[in-house]
């Protein structure tokens, strides 16, 4: 019968953590969803040229004497209809329920680079200097609303 014994120094502990939290930090960012924690990370705008630079950062190329913006209030209880439009958030990694109640900036832009030349508008919600939300959509009764994501990722009306 043979027996080993180790003697555990501090600097085979801090190896030892060391090496644990490489390996965290590498499954962190291969398992699925660890890329979704960068993209869906908080924008800061303080200023409406942040705004137009995140949103042409997506894609989107605005029409800038169409801006508009106005607080709205983000109601304390979701109906059917504001629960449909928060699951289209969570679909883009935002999700409304956290600022229940709060009023919030909401500015409209008109999208001048849809593919096929539609009238397409898009927005932001912006609460303490965080975009929280959006949309991008069609006026038209037969229209579209899609959540706020890069213009590549939309589907094609």
């Amino acid at each position: 019968m043979n027996i080993y014994t180790i003697k555990l120094t501090k600097k085979h502990l801090v190896a030892a953590v060391l090496a644990v939290a490489a390996l965290v930090a590498v499954l962190i960012l291969l398992l699925p969803g660890g890329e979704a924690a960068e993209t869906g990370a908080p924008v800061t705008i303080k200023t409406p040229e942040d705004c137009v630079q995140y949103l042409t950062g997506l894609g989107y190329q605005l029409d800038a004497a169409s801006c508009r913006s106005k607080k709205v209030q983000i109601p304390k209880e979701f109906d059917a209809v504001y629960q449909t439009y928060n699951d289209m958030q969570k679909e883009c990694g935002f999700d409304l329920s956290k600022y229940a109640g709060k009023k919030v900036e909401l500015t409209t832009w008109a999208v001048t680079n849809w593919p096929d030349g539609e009238a397409v508008l898009v927005d932001v919600l912006v609460y303490k200097n965080k975009v929280i939300g959006g949309a991008v959509y069609t006026a038209s009764v037969e229209g579209f609303m899609y959540g706020l994501q890069p213009m590549e990722n939309q589907p094609k009306s």
